[in-house]
């Protein structure tokens, strides 16, 4: 009775009430989506706030690991516990030159170190450059009994200049003497630059508006782009009031500091781009209400209504994504429309199940060729020659006779350093940390080979930061020193060289020694060439092939066949190793 009055109505009545509720409808599905967008906006942002304090997390703890080693390295130095241990004025003396000089390379070696002090039982203080009045009093805040403790953020003269450092430290007992009342020599303080502690001085990337604040043990600032705070200073108590919702809050802890990481946001800059949105949307639904007209009504009611429907969903079916193929079409009209939106309907759950055979059968696949890749990976990283470990302990064993334990010392170091780099940590490593292995191994053969070996390194600047993986220069080291340099009666010089050339990083180890007759020289290049998976290394291959191939498969894997390496050499005259790949860093 109700529907056929109000098909009596006049058209544009019912127009009007048509229009009416369309807008109505509109308008509640736009505050529906507007709720549901700023609830998901929020959701979006509180879990890449959280990201945010995670990588800062990751970013402390990892530069907190290396403030770890150096102290512990520094408390348990011979020079060190033979410095607080002496008890003779003119012994301490002789020792204090050496003393300063390894304090200052300790320091140098990691970034963001400003000094390094150390202060004795009687409270006397040994350091660098700070003000050691101000240091004696912050080393009897280092609780006994603790590997590593973070007093937190402190104002030290460095020089005359206060200085806002994070003051890291740990007591020093002695590796000699047990007794309790001679076992504690003194404490260890370490000076950290607050800024550097994240990584660089800027460690966040929030939205214009956004603040962070980080805080030690003593709830002092830290870290702050908020100008109105101070560091060092609490964290103002109006600061994080929010009482009028202004602002979402983020709060986490800092294990190693027993400090907090604070990100305030304001919801206006969160919002900012949905109020754009929502005003474009209600001049569209006016424009909208403009161009409507009664035969576009009309027809659409009757015809093109239901066609759209299947239009729409088949739009929708067209853009690619998996989730509309479980979609399906209801339409009220004409007997041929329903017909056709069955029959639609029916393809779809065909294509449905099409597709869902199709990514379990591509997934089944690149998981197996991704296990592949990285067994051939582990494989070829694994082919390490025994070789150097034997003349390593040989030359071990040679010091222990005739020098004594200081190069013994060095030389175990440099071996552990070796072997903990080449079985630890990524795949890819930066250029330089790569070089620091390089010059570790080469320290061991300089050893073993005395005035014999000589090297040199041309490396530019700008390659230091850029990423090879891991061990790729110690294997074609390890075949110049010992098939060109070994053999020869004179002096060995190896050169070390590389530089950028557009996108490709280049790399050359070259060596002055017995050379390459061309007949052997192009059996090696083409036996690397030939090698198809680490399993090959088993028919036959040389000694000083294995480890060429291994370095020329492990580029060819990571990078493409358009990278690899290449080898010139001529008899009596040296031979050259290079490695082309392309330029990557980290980040």
């Amino acid at each position: 009775m109700k529907l056929s009055y109000l098909k009596k109505l006049p058209i544009m009545v019912q127009l009007s009430l048509l229009g009416l509720l369309i807008v109505s409808i509109m308008l509640l599905i736009m505050a529906a989506n507007y709720i549901s967008a700023i609830h998901v906006v929020k959701k979006n942002n509180t879990e890449n706030v959280k990201r945010v304090i995670s990588q800062l997390n990751q970013s402390i703890s990892s530069n907190n690991n290396d403030y770890k080693r150096s102290i512990e390295t520094v408390a348990y130095n011979k020079t060190v516990q033979k410095f607080l241990s002496a008890a003779d004025p003119i012994q301490k003396f002789e020792l204090f030159t050496q003393l300063r000089a390894y304090l200052s390379d300790m320091a140098g070696m990691k970034e963001g170190i400003l000094d390094i002090a150390l202060v004795d039982k009687n409270g006397v203080v040994y350091n660098l450059q700070a003000n050691a009045d101000q240091l004696a009093p912050l080393s009897r805040e280092i609780p006994r009994n603790n590997l590593y403790y973070f007093l937190g953020l402190n104002m030290i003269d460095l020089p005359y200049n206060p200085t806002p450092v994070l003051v890291a430290g740990a007591r020093i007992y002695s590796t000699t003497d047990f007794e309790a009342d001679k076992n504690e020599l003194g404490t260890l303080l370490l000076l950290i630059n607050n800024r550097l502690l994240f990584g660089d001085g800027n460690p966040v990337l929030l939205p214009e508006g956004a603040f962070v604040y980080m805080t030690d043990r003593k709830g002092s600032l830290l870290y702050t782009n908020d100008d109105s705070s101070m560091l060092g200073e609490p964290i103002p108590k109006d600061t994080l009031l929010n009482e009028k919702h202004e602002y979402m809050i983020q709060r986490e802890a800092i294990p190693d500091l027993n400090g907090e990481i604070i990100i305030k946001m304001p919801n206006r800059v969160l919002l900012q781009g949905l109020n754009k949105i929502r005003q474009e949307q209600l001049i569209m639904v006016a424009i909208a209400l403009v161009l409507m007209i009664i035969p576009l009504l009309y027809v659409s009611n009757n015809i093109l209504q239901p066609l759209k429907k299947l239009m729409r969903l088949m739009g929708e079916v067209t853009l690619g994504e998996k989730k509309n193929l479980s979609k399906r079409v209801e339409v009220d009209g004409y007997a041929e429309m329903i017909i056709m939106a069955s029959r639609f309907n029916e393809m779809l759950a065909e294509i449905e199940d099409l597709t869902d055979r199709l990514l379990e059968s591509k997934r089944v696949l690149y998981e197996t060729e991704l296990i592949k890749r990285r067994a051939e990976l582990s494989f070829l990283q694994s082919q390490i020659n025994p070789h150097f470990l034997y003349n390593t302990l040989e030359s071990i064993k040679g010091l222990a006779a005739d020098e004594g334990s200081s190069q013994i010392f060095e030389l175990t170091k440099a071996l552990s350093l070796f072997f903990r780099y080449s079985i630890k940590g990524p795949d890819m490593v930066s250029l330089d940390k790569e070089l620091i292995i390089v010059k570790n191994y080469i320290f061991i053969h300089q050893i073993r080979f005395g005035k014999r070996l000589q090297v040199e390194y041309d490396i530019r600047s700008d390659c230091l930061a850029c990423l090879v993986p891991k061990m790729i220069l110690q294997p074609i080291v390890e075949n110049a020193i010992k098939h060109g340099i070994e053999p020869l009666e004179r002096t060995g010089m190896l050169r070390i060289k590389g530089y950028r050339d557009g996108e490709n990083l280049l790399l050359f180890v070259e060596d002055n020694g017995a050379g390459i007759s061309p007949v052997k020289l192009a059996e090696i290049n083409a036996s690397i060439e030939r090698r198809q998976s680490p399993a090959d290394t088993l028919d036959g291959y040389s000694e000083s092939g294995i480890g060429l191939a291994n370095v020329h498969d492990r580029i060819r894997i990571s990078f493409g066949e358009a990278y690899g390496i290449g080898i010139t050499s001529e008899l009596a005259g040296g031979t050259t190793v290079s490695i082309t790949i392309p330029v990557r860093r980290e980040g």
